[in-house]
Formats: C-alpha cells, structure tokens, sequence
C-alpha cells in the first residue's frame, strides 16, 4: 500500500532535517570507544607516570596525553590504572582491572607480536635500553660487552630479557616486574638493571634525598635498538590511531616536548640536541602500525 502524499512529504521533510543537523553520524561512529575517552596509565614510573595523591597522574606520559589527546584532538579524557601483567585485558575486555578503557599510554615498546592484537599509534618517544646501579657503585658501563661478567636482572619477557640472553654472558637474574628487579638490586643478588632509559632515569633522579641519589644511570650506556614508545588501541581502530599518530607527529615538532623531557626525567646535563637525538623518534607513515 503506498503512503499518503502527505506523510511521503512529512518523511523527506523529516530525512532532509536529519541530513542538516547530523543526525545521521550513527553511520559514521566515534573513532574512540567512549567519550570521554578511558586512558591506561602505569603507577610506580617517577618522571613518566604517577600517580599522586590527589588521585590524578603526573609525569611525561600523562602530559604527552594533555597535549596529544585534549590539546590537539580537542577531546576529554579520563585517567584509569594498568599494570605491565593487565593492560592488554583491559583494552581487550575490560575484566582484568573491570575499568575498560580505550587507549593505554604505559611505556609500551612496540613489538611485531602486538600488532596482531593492537593498533599501534605514534610513537612518542623512543629510548634505548639503560643501565641502573647502585649510586656507591662507580664501575663503567658503556656497552653491552661491559655487562657480561654482571648479574643483571630484567623483567621476563621484555627486550631487555631477550637482549641481555643474546648478549651473552651471566644468565639473567629475572623479575616479574620492574619493581621486583629492584628489589633484587638492594639485596644484591643483581649487580644492575635493564630496562628502557627513560624509566630508569626517572627512578634514579627521584631516589634519595636531594641532590644525593641512591641509584644512577650509566651516562654513556646505550644498550641494544631504539625502543619506540607506542600508544595502543585494540585491533580495528584505525580512524583513531590515524589521528593519534598525526597529533603526536605534530607535538613532537613542538620545543614543548623537549623541555617538558628534560624536567619531567633530570636530564639537566644533556643538550637539547642530544635529548632530540636520543629520545626524539622520527614518525613514519602509518604501515600496519594502524590496522586496516
């Protein structure tokens, strides 16, 4: 039965006001699962990410966020915890820390084997692998070799566990996570830490007290590749890491990124010019870091 020319004209009339006011974006989702979007930071990373008492995070990841996510892309975000054993379950499912949430910024290297399951937007920062000692311990450490005789503690399956294991010399000392290698230091069955610089830059420069530390980085001692920090979405968010890693391309050309990296990690003896050179990535096109 064909409808009344009157409500045929009531029905293009009503498609047409549709049109106008944008009512039809149902087509056309947000490329981020929520709004505000739910961001993923770690706790226990001094200089990179904290979280303070007044319940927000401080640190260079939590500002690349400000810049990135609320500067640049005009959006509003949340801040919600992940740890190095559950940020994968909470942006697959939500069930590990039952706050699922649409993006993490952890200090997350980028890897072949997470593209399978993660879209991978950036990076903003790339860092080589660094070396913690103990501040009273005044041997040199400048390359890899230099590791060999050590006992050196990394947390298992990371690049730092596999490089060391590829380098040769004493196996290994292994911990769950960062905190139990430091642990392991103190009560000397480590002689040192692997992990990426800019974390251990961050612990070093905050132990102590004042300017005495209990803990520093060997200076000069750039270990293994560049590791690029990435910020991840689950697989299928392509829109959204598009525009992730646009922005971040974007901040990188900025003097803030520099500055704000030097303050946030106690990098007062490096040069702008290193500080770009060593920590500054290069972004590249999109490849199948973002997913089809």
């Amino acid at each position: 039965m064909h409808a009344p020319r009157p409500v045929r004209l009531a029905a293009c009339l009503l498609l047409l006001a549709t049109a106008a006011f944008g009512c039809s974006d149902d087509s056309k989702p947000d490329p981020f699962d929520s709004d505000p979007i739910k961001i993923g930071f770690k706790d226990g990373r001094p200089g990179m990410s904290v979280l303070t008492s007044k319940g927000n995070y401080d640190g260079f990841e939590p500002h690349v966020a400000q810049k990135v996510v609320q500067g640049l892309l005009h959006r509003d975000f949340t801040s919600l915890p992940v740890t190095t054993a559950n940020w994968k379950g909470a942006l697959l499912d939500g069930k590990t820390n039952h706050n699922k949430v649409d993006l993490v910024i952890a200090d997350i290297s980028e890897r072949e084997d997470l593209k399978k399951d993660f879209d991978l937007a950036g990076p903003y920062l790339q860092t080589p692998l660094g070396v913690l000692l103990k501040a009273s311990d005044t041997r040199e450490i400048n390359k890899a070799e230099d590791l060999r005789p050590l006992a050196v503690c990394a947390q298992e399956d990371t690049t730092a566990y596999n490089t060391l294991v590829q380098n040769g010399g004493r196996p290994p000392v292994t911990g769950t996570d960062l905190n139990a290698c430091m642990e392991r230091l103190n009560d000397g069955t480590a002689d040192a830490v692997l992990a990426d610089y800019v974390v251990l830059q961050g612990i070093a420069i905050n132990s102590g007290t004042g300017t005495q530390h209990t803990y520093r980085v060997a200076r000069k001692a750039r270990i293994g590749k560049p590791q690029y920090l990435m910020m991840m979405l689950p697989k299928g968010h392509q829109k959204a890491c598009e525009l992730l890693r646009q922005a971040i391309a974007d901040y990188l050309e900025d003097t803030d990124w520099t500055t704000t990296l030097k303050e946030d990690l106690g990098l007062d003896d490096f040069t702008n010019e290193e500080i770009r050179d060593t920590f500054r990535p290069v972004t590249t096109s999109v490849g199948d870091r973002c997913s089809a």
